[in-house]
């Protein structure tokens, strides 16, 4: 009946309707959102500017986010001694029979430090610090290249950071050097744009993986350290990373990547 082609009609155009809104809506919200691509070199700082972002617009980091760092600052606090140490070996004659003992040790790695309790251990890296050779070559060379960039954020507030269950600070966690092994990103309300960022490993070996992040994007912003200027690309894994590295990923809930080798 005429009634009822009029209702279907209708209902028909009410459905048209509908999805003619919500096409709008989907266009709108989409032209709101923005996906930032963060390209550069490893420890350029793209997984700070990350960090950086998730404090200052969102929530920051949980208490129980806050507690897995530590198992990456006590590892960034070996990679600073493992450089002083072969700076020392490189610039300083040590005499002393036991100071050369322990340059030697924390030179070659920090194998050796597996099975040692954390008491002890914070008793052994604040002795380091100690040696006349270490002290003189700090004078010395307060400007060492090897050294990583946090270095002198962390030395003068060794003994603090290695109190046993150490609560890290937002500040302890921006100055932590963490190689990024996967494809990490946040989202983020920003005025009136819902923001995407995203940030890829700089490492070769990782670059395969993120070619996709390309679709779609934005925006790049490429990253590059001044404080690097002078100084080779570190796309090679150090001699002490494999020893600790893969406990700290195991706190934390970014995946693993094989080795080869």
């Amino acid at each position: 009946s005429f009634l009822s082609v009029y209702r279907n009609v209708k209902k028909q155009a009410a459905l048209s309707t509908i999805i003619d809104n919500t096409i709008e809506q989907e266009r709108a919200e989409n032209m709101r959102r923005v996906k930032i691509l963060l390209l550069g070199g490893a420890d350029a700082g793209k997984s700070t500017i990350l960090k950086q972002m998730r404090i200052l617009h969102m929530d920051g980091f949980n208490e129980a986010e806050m507690r897995s760092f530590n198992k990456h600052l006590r590892y960034n606090v070996f990679e600073i001694f493992h450089a002083i140490a072969l700076g020392v070996q490189e610039h300083v004659a040590v005499s002393e029979e036991n100071e050369k003992k322990w340059i030697n040790r924390f030179a070659e790695g920090l194998s050796w430090f597996r099975g040692i309790d954390d008491e002890k251990e914070t008793g052994v890296l604040l002795a380091f610090l100690q040696l006349k050779s270490v002290k003189y070559f700090m004078k010395q060379n307060p400007n060492y290249s090897s050294l990583p960039d946090n270095s002198e954020y962390y030395i003068p507030m060794l003994a603090d950071l290695l109190v046993k269950n150490y609560m890290p600070t937002p500040e302890n966690i921006l100055n932590l050097r963490i190689p990024t092994t996967a494809v990490n990103e946040i989202n983020f309300h920003f005025a009136t744009s819902s923001i995407r960022l995203i940030d890829v490993g700089g490492q070769r070996t990782y670059r395969k993986k993120w070619i996709h992040c390309f679709d779609g994007v934005a925006a790049v912003l490429f990253v590059a350290s001044m404080a690097a200027y002078d100084q080779a690309l570190e796309d090679v894994d150090a001699s002490i990373q494999p020893v600790f590295y893969d406990d700290a990923l195991a706190s934390t809930s970014t995946p693993k990547v094989r080795r080869k080798g």
